[in-house]
């Protein structure tokens, strides 16, 4: 399943490529702004500079995340083998604004509590202090891994927010590895951000891949649902993906090296 979604992925985002790079160019844009705007009030070296920059992280974090869910619209579509139009990763800001603002504060919150938490509990310099900072980490670890799949559930599902944040541990327990593996993956995709300027895959990128990845993901629950007789632990974990992606993989067809930059060649 995995090999194929690397490829479905691909495809997407090659297909797609400008309705990935507007989306990052409004981010990079918002990014710079917030940057700008913490460096300043750090600046000036008030009493009330440090707290007053690590609240507009986290309002920054916020506003990133009502685009970034805006976009994750359009990644649904595509994961979907919908046509999109650039002009709807604007119009559906509106109708994310809450619940990306939202996801965006506890997302800053956590980004916040690492960043002072765990060099506090480490600069107690006892054993105490130890596991306290172990234990904020392995905290941090699981909401983030978890909370990936956040706003791709709400841009398949359309769920309300308490129940994508419900959902999203449940994805992260049941699919603990793949998780993983799509962390790691997308954190390979930021790298690569940054040889391409920026540009793409980030944040869009990261999005469509999370969307991909979890549409595919969530044909095994489709098919456990099916399947209610399956009891033994051994029996469910044997999800037949070749019968279940065989349509996606039909829809995404044979595609050549060839086929991506030279298409006219194509026979």
């Amino acid at each position: 399943m995995f090999g194929f979604f690397l490829k479905k992925n691909f495809c997407d985002g090659w297909d797609n490529i400008m309705n990935l790079i507007v989306p990052n160019l409004v981010l990079m844009v918002m990014i710079f702004f917030g940057f700008i705007s913490v460096r300043a009030i750090v600046n000036l070296e008030l009493a009330f500079s440090i707290p007053l920059s690590f609240l507009l992280i986290i309002l920054f974090i916020g506003l990133c995340m009502v685009l970034i869910m805006s976009f994750a619209e359009n990644a649904a579509k595509i994961a979907n083998f919908e046509d999109v139009k650039i002009r709807w990763f604007f119009t559906e800001i509106p109708n994310v604004f809450k619940d990306g603002f939202l996801y965006g504060l506890l997302m800053g919150l956590l980004v916040v509590a690492g960043i002072i938490g765990i060099p506090a509990y480490l600069s107690m310099g006892t054993l105490y202090g130890l596991v306290l900072a172990i234990v904020l980490f392995c905290f941090e670890v699981v909401f983030i891994l978890s909370l990936q799949w956040f706003i791709p559930l709400r841009a398949l599902l359309h769920d309300d927010f308490k129940k994508c944040f419900k959902k999203s541990f449940i994805i992260f327990f049941d699919n603990t590895g793949f998780s993983i593996l799509m962390f790691l993956y997308n954190g390979v995709l930021c790298a690569m951000s940054f040889l391409m300027l920026t540009l793409i895959p980030s944040g869009a990128g990261i999005v469509l891949s999370l969307t991909n990845a979890l549409r595919l993901r969530l044909y095994k629950y489709d098919w456990l649902d099916q399947h209610p007789d399956l009891k033994n632990p051994k029996d469910r974990k044997r999800i037949p993906w070749d019968k279940l992606i065989a349509e996606d993989e039909e829809a995404v067809g044979h595609r050549t090296f060839k086929s991506f930059f030279m298409p006219w060649k194509e026979d």
